[in-house]
């Protein structure tokens, strides 16, 4: 795997690959696709993993090519390494603008909210898998949208909780003292109320702390039935979760946002039994999502990181953008993105949420739930976006 450094790009392989060895391509016109990604640093498994899915992705939408008139498009993804700091994110997108990329890709909201206003001024179409509210996403960014749910995976997962398990009354919650925390534990909080859930403790912690274990005896002298990790990510759920156990905590905790058995190596089977992982798929449910683990261990082999399946649909559902708008003008491509209904992995997808953001940005679709089961990852449930959510 090549990493691009700061300041550096990489051409993905499949499209470079494709550029060189199909007759057609030097007839097609390119789309660049800008990827701000973390291809170093802790986060870096995250980051390699999208890199490669979105590789796969636009190999199979060149295929096919995106037509617009009687020009056919090709997309060229280029990805930069924002080693998930925000400094660096800032650097890497300006270097796109300087380059006249009109497409992104951000990855992280500590990496999208710091950029998001220079790629409106600028009129690129921005799309993120990262948290976020009013600071990302709404009418005064009409650019900007959101591709992954995050913390909007409350507004289905908390109603399904009140069934799914009764014995959850008490919520305490976890999250990063930075953009996507705040955000997280203000959405959770609400959201959970609402649901009748009673919140009896809300903590921070600096995110890539190697010592959960002051936040984790907070949490624990709450009482709370479930854990809501909320933005926390990668190596410091894993942490966390093995503090919480070590201390006695015997509830549930809830987690999403990573790679479901990187989860399970870092707190170890027993401390992660149990686990509920929202937006999770840790199991292909259907011949669309096999295919795709299919692809990927044949060409990567095992292990297969459940984030995959995450960051798959988005680049088709752009190509359905263009092809609508008969655009590659990225006002025009976002204008048709509001009306786009793609069917994907998690079946009917759509950008929706106009009633909480003001306008149609955030990726709507199915949540897969998973549990830690055994000391495995496994499909525990699927669960429809609620209705006028």
């Amino acid at each position: 795997m090549t990493i691009a450094r700061r300041g550096f790009v990489v051409l993905g392989a499949a499209a470079a690959a494709g550029m060189g060895s199909r007759p057609s391509a030097a007839a097609d016109k390119t789309i660049v696709l800008g990827c701000s990604i973390p291809l170093s640093g802790p986060a870096a498994p995250t980051g390699i993993t999208t890199q490669r899915t979105i590789e796969h992705a636009v190999e199979l939408i060149n295929a096919r090519g995106i037509m617009v008139g009687a020009d056919r498009y090709t997309i060229v993804p280029e990805f930069y390494d924002n080693k998930y700091i925000p400094a660096e994110a800032v650097t890497v997108v300006e270097k796109m603008l300087a380059d006249n990329v009109k497409f992104l890709f951000s990855s992280g909201s500590g990496n999208s909210v710091p950029v998001v206003g220079k790629t409106t001024e600028a009129k690129v179409l921005q799309l993120s898998g990262a948290s976020g509210k009013e600071h990302l996403t709404g009418p005064k960014f009409p650019y900007s949208f959101r591709v992954q749910p995050t913390n909007e995976t409350a507004y289905a997962v908390y109603p399904w909780l009140k069934t799914a398990f009764p014995d959850v009354k008490r919520v305490a919650h976890m999250n990063p003292s930075d953009e996507a925390g705040f955000t997280e534990s203000e959405d959770r909080r609400m959201i959970a109320a609402k649901n009748g859930f009673t919140n009896v403790g809300n903590e921070y912690f600096k995110r890539g702390s190697t010592d959960m274990y002051p936040v984790a005896t907070r949490l624990v002298g709450f009482n709370p039935d479930l854990i809501d990790f909320g933005g926390t990510i990668g190596r410091d759920q894993g942490l966390a979760c093995k503090a919480l156990r070590e201390l006695g905590y015997k509830g549930h905790i809830l987690l999403g946002y990573s790679d479901a058995k990187s989860f399970v190596d870092i707190a170890g089977p027993d401390a992660a039994e149990g686990a509920l992982l929202f937006d999770t798929l840790a199991e292909p449910q259907t011949p669309e999502q096999h295919e795709i683990y299919d692809w990927w261990m044949k060409t990567y082999g095992a292990p297969f990181p459940s984030y995959v399946f995450l960051m798959w649909d988005w680049p088709f559902i752009l190509a359905d953008g263009i092809r609508k708008a008969q655009s590659v003008d990225p006002v025009a491509v976002a204008e048709a993105l509001r009306t786009v209904v793609h069917h994907g992995i998690f079946g009917e997808e759509r950008f929706g949420m106009k009633s909480v953001y003001g306008i149609d940005c955030s990726l709507t679709r199915q949540i897969p739930m998973s549990i830690v089961k055994n000391g495995k990852p496994a499909w525990l449930a699927t669960i429809d976006w609620p209705a006028g959510v």
